[in-house]
């Protein structure tokens, strides 16, 4: 049983898969991007959730409590609020 399932059955929630970072990731249809971005086991402290929608991006920086709802095959890509690493 993923964590997914788990948490399907403790809300009765409707769960979609999306990628995020190009990983298929079950998640609550109703859900936070920081919630999003854990289940995807990246840890929302150094990360934010961006939206790819065609050639758009949504970004969700200082927003991850937000709620948001998300669909079946929709495509998100983390981004690390860190340092840029230089050569």
């Amino acid at each position: 049983m993923t964590m997914a399932d788990i948490q399907h059955e403790e809300t009765g929630r409707k769960t979609v898969t999306v990628t995020v970072d190009g990983e298929p990731v079950e998640v609550p249809q109703h859900t936070t991007p920081n919630t999003l971005l854990g289940l995807a086991g990246i840890d929302a402290a150094t990360h934010y959730l961006v939206r790819i929608t065609g050639r758009h991006q949504h970004p969700f920086d200082g927003r991850g409590e937000e709620e948001i709802t998300v669909h079946e095959g929709e495509t998100f890509v983390s981004v690390s609020t860190g340092p840029t690493p230089t050569a």
